[in-house]
């Protein structure tokens, strides 16, 4: 049974109340998402383009651009290398579109998840220094690289664009990182794809509106927190996919039954996003890069098939590699002992670890590491929960690891096969001075209790302005108590269920909750008269008098 964690109607609510004139129930959404003041209030619900950070802010940046700027008035060679993730080749083909439209002397390198691993590596060296290079642009990768660090001495110059954990050391290259020590940047939860997008913009020295459909499907593919400016990206992002996408995209979306005027942060975290990663996970990130920096429409449309082929054989690896994990935590894990979960084999598809490390992190709530070995070299993925911040972890257990880098809650890892039982004896040490047993249960973060009568037509206008949901700004989750069935009807597989409040007097609110025929709520229905229901609220239509419907998450009885 899930933990229901109710927030509290704490004095910021009422004093965000009083200062905007808002409801309370408004106020408790905007607290539970850390905006707290008025003017804070206004870019969340208005978010408009003029609250975007300035590319200047970001450190290195100038310098980065009048470097790039000179490579391309000199006509020298420059080398393109990006991360295989959605991140690091919507990065990859938004500064190989604005090369490409500018006669630029450059060439593209993705390293294979399978045979490379993350970062720059020794092979793309070569290659730099074979095809003359005289400028390494490194996407969503480099921030700690050693082997960059050395370029410098062989006559080679670096930026490095970069939203990860920036690690003490001297470097010999530009850094466009926000998440350096010495950042003054005003928000640090980017993603490459968004500081590609301030680095063009800063080339160009116009906002770069052409390239907001790729922006926002890097934000919101690499989890990255729907808040400050990325809120914005995104939205102004999810405007360009619905009217002109790239035609990589447009090609995407025809593969799938998507509509694009229809497209929301669920489509491209769930079905566009997995496509585009699909390639990078199974073989090489090459035909999802093609794809968006197409501009033929027929082989726009083949590269769509290659990647739809892909992602359904990414399903069968995942699902295998899942019930692989799930057997061996049956039989190996003793879940009251072990707070971290820390599995490893021979067979498993690398590509696939950190999927099915998400999976088994949701379904037990402990942070998972999975790891694929290869002869006595493990290659690692970890996910953890919100109370456990990996790279801290992980810093704390560097002895028993060859290499690892990552964020909060995703980070890779390579270890020796003999040092894997060390370090999964080391990182639960860490995550029992960490973590309290509460932080182990499955919970639901409920955003306030409401009663049927607060649901108004302006109360529903007021919830659309939250929209785009994602990462750090869920979809509001509300809890109404001693509700009673007034009526079930059938519509094909679901079924309408009539919620009916009493409010005192005369008045009566009733809601219908959409339910599919299988949700656990039938099973508990005839034991109960009364149920306390956590849901979010849907609208049926875009008018503003339309029937609210109420999307269940759980319920009790009360």
């Amino acid at each position: 049974m899930k933990n229901w964690k109710v927030a509290e109607e704490t004095s910021e609510v009422k004093k965000l109340a009083e200062e905007t004139g808002l409801s309370l129930s408004v106020c408790q959404l905007l607290v539970n998402r850390n905006v707290k003041d008025k003017e804070e209030s206004q870019k969340f619900l208005y978010p408009k383009r003029k609250f975007i950070h300035e590319p200047s802010l970001l450190p290195d940046l100038e310098e980065a651009v009048l470097r790039i700027r000179k490579a391309i008035d000199n006509k020298e060679k420059i080398l393109l290398f990006g991360d295989y993730d959605v991140d690091g080749i919507t990065s990859l083909a938004m500064l190989s579109d604005y090369f490409s439209k500018r006669g630029v002397d450059f060439f593209v390198l993705i390293p294979s998840r399978i045979d490379d691993g993350y970062g720059f590596n020794k092979k793309a060296f070569a290659k730099a220094i074979q095809e003359g290079a005289t400028l390494i642009i490194a996407l969503d990768c480099g921030t700690n690289s050693r082997l960059l660090n050395e370029a410098k001495s062989l006559g080679l110059d670096v930026v490095v664009v970069d939203h990860h954990e920036s690690f003490k050391m001297k470097r010999n290259f530009l850094l466009v990182n926000p998440k350096r020590q010495d950042s003054i940047y005003p928000f640090k939860e980017v993603s490459t794809g968004a500081l590609t997008f301030k680095l063009i913009w800063a080339l160009k020295g116009i906002f770069a509106y052409e390239y907001l459909d790729l922006v926002s499907l890097s934000i919101v593919c690499d989890v990255a927190p729907l808040l400050d400016e990325n809120r914005i990206l995104v939205k102004l992002g999810l405007e360009k996919l619905r009217t002109s996408p790239c035609l990589g995209i447009e090609s995407l979306i025809k593969k799938t039954t998507l509509k694009s005027e229809y497209i929301d942060t669920f489509h491209l975290g769930w079905i566009l996003g997995p496509r585009l990663n699909a390639s990078g996970r199974i073989s090489c990130a090459y035909p999802a890069f093609e794809l968006l920096s197409s501009d033929c429409e027929q082989r726009a449309s083949e590269l769509a098939i290659v990647l739809e082929k892909n992602n359904k054989q990414r399903r069968q690896e995942s699902k295998e590699v899942l019930n692989s994990a799930l057997a061996k935590i049956e039989s190996e894990v003793d879940l009251r002992k072990d707070y971290v979960i820390v599995l490893f084999e021979e067979d498993w598809h690398s590509g696939i670890l950190g999927i099915a490390a998400s999976n088994i992190k949701e379904r037990f709530s402990r942070p998972t590491f999975l790891i694929s070995l290869k002869e006595n070299l493990g290659k690692g993925s970890g996910r953890s929960i919100d109370n456990f911040h990996l790279m801290q972890a992980l810093d704390e257990c560097r002895d028993y690891l060859k290499d690892y880098g990552g964020h909060k809650k995703a980070c890779g890892i390579e270890i020796e096969k003999d040092k894997i039982n060390k370090f999964r004896e080391a990182i639960n040490e860490v995550a029992k001075k960490v973590l309290k047993e509460k932080d182990l249960i499955s919970s639901l973060e409920i955003d306030r209790q409401i009663n049927f009568s607060e649901i108004t037509p302006q109360f529903l206008e007021t919830l659309k302005l939250f929209s785009p949901f994602g990462e750090a700004n869920p979809e509001p989750l509300f809890l109404t108590k001693s509700l009673k069935v007034k009526n079930i009807t059938d519509k094909g597989t679901d079924k309408f269920v009539w919620f009916q409040e009493q409010a005192g007097g005369d008045a009566n609110f009733i809601y219908p909750a959409r339910i599919g025929a299988n949700n656990k709520f039938f099973r508990i229905l005839e034991y109960g008269q009364c149920f306390d229901v956590v849901y979010s609220l849907k609208i049926r239509s875009n008018q503003p008098d339309s029937q609210a419907v109420l999307s269940l998450k759980d319920v009790r009885m009360s």
